[in-house]
């Protein structure tokens, strides 16, 4: 029996002395009654025959069938029929305890007992079944408003045509990335539980490029884990702006339950090596993927490091951004602006040749062909073959000579 029961204030306790026969010897006879169990000495009954000789019993209330006045042998004593507590389920056992007198009162006491220890165990479990459909109630409200937090902001962000690849997904939780219609990159971390909702993109123009990084090696007695960011994002679209709690910037590190969008290596248990004696060799993959934007906050480029498997879904909805693909267009982008540069570079060279000649021929012309090119200058003019701002920078041209 549990100790707390043994402090029990007793309710009432019985001390007497028995003699089986004339010949028998004297034994006690005790009984206790407490307010969630009996104790007491007494005999064993087997066959209707009390036992040779008396024991200890510690009965649970919970655990009493009745108490009455039975008829052991030829004599009447009080009995108490109860579960023993055996390997047995329900196994059923009898106590006799003769020689009391005023053998009623003590069953009433009993029987009065237990009644109040019955009616206090049912108000108990009433009140413990009151607190669990509470709490059931409760948590079907939250569950339901997680749900509906959930849907209403998934919904605002991902269409049913809408790309999307998943970091992290559970009941009412999300963390991944989606493309919008402007082929942008929109991160998102939907919380139902926590009411909580986060969003950051990066605009498709500042998307620069995309690749494959890291690889896969072998060491030993290897632990721990690996992850990388760097940078920032511009704040993304919010279906329920009182959620963002003041900012519309967000940490990758951050975005689901402390790993959502963390990349973390993975460690494969290989077989022991046969070369070290009790050595683990691990494989650790880290593999990844680096995406290169530009930061309107850092106002440069940044890297930030995603998980391996996101390639294919990056490659199948902005291919154009491919590592490789990026690097040619570059390439032939700076061919031909060296192209346009030298291009202009030759015509500024021809200009400044002619303008150079010219000059060297007005520097060069005498009086007469001076005289001879102003009355050309007039006759042209008169003529109707020069405009007026033609003829005006002709005239000047001729007066920087005198």
């Amino acid at each position: 029996m549990e100790d707390s029961i043994r402090f029990e204030k007793c309710i009432d306790f019985y001390y007497g002395i028995y003699r089986k026969n004339i010949l028998g010897k004297k034994v006690s006879i005790k009984l206790g009654i407490y307010p969630s169990y009996i104790d007491g000495i007494g005999f064993g009954v087997y066959e209707n025959e009390l036992n040779n000789n008396t024991s200890t019993f510690e009965i649970p209330l919970s655990r009493l069938i009745k108490a009455y006045v039975g008829l052991i042998g030829k004599e009447q004593m009080l009995c108490i029929d109860y579960l023993s507590d055996t390997i047995v389920s329900n196994n059923r056992a009898l106590l006799a305890l003769p020689g009391i007198q005023n053998v009623n009162k003590w069953i009433e006491l009993i029987d009065k007992t237990k009644n109040i220890y019955d009616f206090e165990k049912k108000r108990e479990q009433q009140v413990q079944i009151e607190k669990k459909n509470e709490q059931n109630r409760i948590a079907i409200e939250k569950e339901q408003k997680a749900e509906k937090f959930y849907q209403d902001c998934y919904s605002f962000h991902i269409k049913q045509d809408t790309p999307v690849y998943e970091f992290f997904s559970e009941k009412n939780k999300i963390a991944a990335i989606y493309i919008d219609g402007d082929k942008s990159l929109n991160f998102i971390k939907i919380d139902g539980y926590a009411q909580e909702e986060k969003a950051g993109v990066i605009t498709y123009n500042n998307i620069h490029y995309f690749d494959k990084a890291g690889n896969i090696s072998y060491v030993t007695d290897i632990k721990g884990d690996y992850s990388s960011y760097g940078g920032s994002m511009t704040g993304g679209n919010f279906s329920k702006l009182a959620t963002v709690g003041g900012g519309l910037l967000f940490g990758i590190m951050g975005m689901a339950m402390g790993a959502a969008l963390t990349y973390k290596p993975a460690y494969q248990e290989e077989t022991k090596t046969t070369f070290t004696i009790d050595s683990d060799i691990k494989k650790i993959d880290d593999r990844s993927v680096m995406l290169n934007f530009y930061s309107e906050m850092k106002k440069q480029y940044i890297d930030i490091e995603l998980p391996q498997d996101i390639y294919n879904f990056l490659q199948t909805y902005i291919p154009e951004k491919k590592y490789s693909i990026v690097e040619e267009f570059e390439k032939k982008t700076f061919v031909n602006q060296s192209v346009d540069i030298n291009e202009n570079a030759v015509c500024m060279k021809s200009l400044t040749e002619r303008e150079d000649s010219i000059i060297d021929e007005k520097k060069s012309l005498s009086v007469e062909e001076f005289k001879i090119k102003v009355e050309k200058l007039k006759i042209m003019k008169e003529a109707g073959l020069l405009s007026d701002e033609k003829f005006e920078e002709e005239q000047a041209n001729l007066l920087l000579l005198l």
